[in-house]
């Protein structure tokens, strides 16, 4: 039985259903026009072309809904991201991605009708458009009805996250909508208001309180191309703030300052390489991917990885080094483990939990465990059910006993409370998921490693 899906009621031209095999998007005939537009005038195939957008393929109706314009097969993405699981860059990059489509569009007589984030996500270290029927009709003269939503919802978090601090994306996990303007316009520093870009698109519109009249969300009066020299100057902006003004990582240059051996990540490296190898994983989850050394390794011997980290600068610069990879096939994604991204929206199901969409056949915590109990006070027992609950297959994973510098860091403002970490309580919790492939010691080290194999 086919269920439609929450994250796509709002839209009357089409909506998303969940089949046995993958996601399948209707499309009603009121958007016909529009979407053979998109396909027969080279849009489609130039935005596929400059990996803009998701390719699609159409399939026959079947009776299930047999009153709609067509049926399409999307592009089947493993992961969809949202954007309080975005870095500083990823947010930027959308902001690009969302400009060069309405530049394109424009030349063919389209544009994208709405500006929401969440009609983008990340796929293989691209940022593409996930949603095909954002595509309106656009003429000499209409207004920019989007205007006012790309604002509030797509440029103010980055303006946010570059002034002030990249962890503003995360408000967005509490308004799924994006931020009003008049409080980001509170909250940017003072001296954006003598900057001629925060001062139009934040400040002075701020001041519109209606956005459903008036001519602040529309406008009115471009032409196509005074629309392109508008999109020229956003996107001039946008490609000047290079990182956020501040940058505070306790992870930066972690393993060339803070670890204990070269010997130690020379042998973790040999070790993980030949587990992987031998495991051959489609999908390997990195938790705690700190700068992102060892999802690098993985990306090499799996099809897709996802490497999660809490640290949102640590996720921008594992995201800048791969995007200068070839064949990138890693996954960013900001999320701390103790406090995952929730359900939101309609019924908490329109942008469904993190824990439902993180799925894969290899999970790998190096170096992880000590800070999930001893800092978060986290039983070893919920984290070995969480690590099978996301994975089908393996799982590789590192434990750092209290007798270790870096735990007795953690421990030094608590005291030791936590009678129940201890190796025996670590292979116990996990052998109730788990079978014990391999383990390895270190030589000059009191960490193991640990390969699970999933019962």
């Amino acid at each position: 039985m086919s269920l439609q899906q929450a994250i796509s009621y709002k839209d009357p031209a089409g909506f998303v259903v969940k089949l046995n095999d993958g996601y399948y998007r209707y499309i009603a005939h009121s958007y016909a026009s529009e979407f053979d537009q998109l396909n027969n005038s080279g849009l489609y195939n130039l935005l596929i072309e400059e990996r803009l957008m998701v390719s699609h393929r159409e399939i026959e109706l079947n009776r299930e809904f047999p009153d709609f314009y067509k049926k399409i097969f999307p592009q089947q993405i493993g992961l969809i991201s949202y954007p309080y699981e975005w870095s500083f860059l990823q947010w930027q990059q959308m902001l690009l991605c969302y400009i060069r489509i309405n530049e394109i569009a424009l030349d063919h007589g389209m544009i994208l009708k709405d500006a929401s984030p969440y009609n983008f996500t990340f796929h293989h270290g691209n940022c593409v458009l996930i949603d095909t029927l954002s595509f309106s009709f656009y003429k000499d003269g209409d207004p920019w009805v989007a205007y006012r939503q790309f604002c509030e919802e797509s440029l103010s978090p980055f303006l946010l996250m570059y002034y002030k601090d990249p962890l503003w994306s995360k408000l967005y996990r509490g308004s799924i909508t994006g931020l009003s303007l008049p409080f980001v316009s509170a909250h940017l520093p003072f001296k954006t208001n003598f900057d001629l870009f925060c001062l139009m698109h934040i400040h002075l519109h701020s001041r519109f309180k209606n956005r459903n009249k008036g001519s602040d969300d529309k406008h009115n009066g471009f032409t196509a191309e005074k629309l392109k020299v508008l999109f020229s100057s956003i996107k001039k902006n946008i490609n000047q703030k290079k990182e956020p003004m501040l940058k505070n990582s306790i992870w930066e240059d972690y393993y060339e300052k803070d670890i204990e051996s070269e010997s130690y990540i020379t042998d973790k490296t040999e070790v993980i390489t030949k587990w992987l190898t031998a495991a051959k994983p489609e999908i390997t989850i990195d938790l705690g991917a700190n700068t992102g050394k060892f999802s690098s390794i993985a990306s090499s011997l799996s099809k897709v990885v996802y490497a999660v980290e809490s640290d949102i600068y640590c996720v921008n610069d594992i995201y800048q080094a791969n995007r200068k990879t070839e064949n990138n096939n890693v996954t960013t994604i900001v999320a701390d483990l103790v406090d995952p991204s929730p359900g939101l929206g309609w019924s908490n199901d329109e942008k469904s939990p993190l824990l439902q969409r993180l799925k894969g056949d290899m999970v790998m915590a190096l170096a992880l465990i000590h800070h999930l109990c001893l800092s978060r006070n986290l039983p070893i027992s919920f984290i070995a059910r969480l690590f099978s609950n996301m994975t089908s297959r393996f799982a590789i994973v590192e434990f750092v006993p209290k007798e270790d510098p870096k735990s007795k860091i953690l421990l030094q403002h608590k005291g030791d409370i936590f009678e129940h970490y201890t190796e025996n309580d670590f292979i116990l919790s996990f052998e109730q998921h788990f079978r014990l492939k391999a383990s390895h010691s270190f030589e000059n080290s009191l960490r193991k490693l640990y390969l699970w194999e999933k019962i």
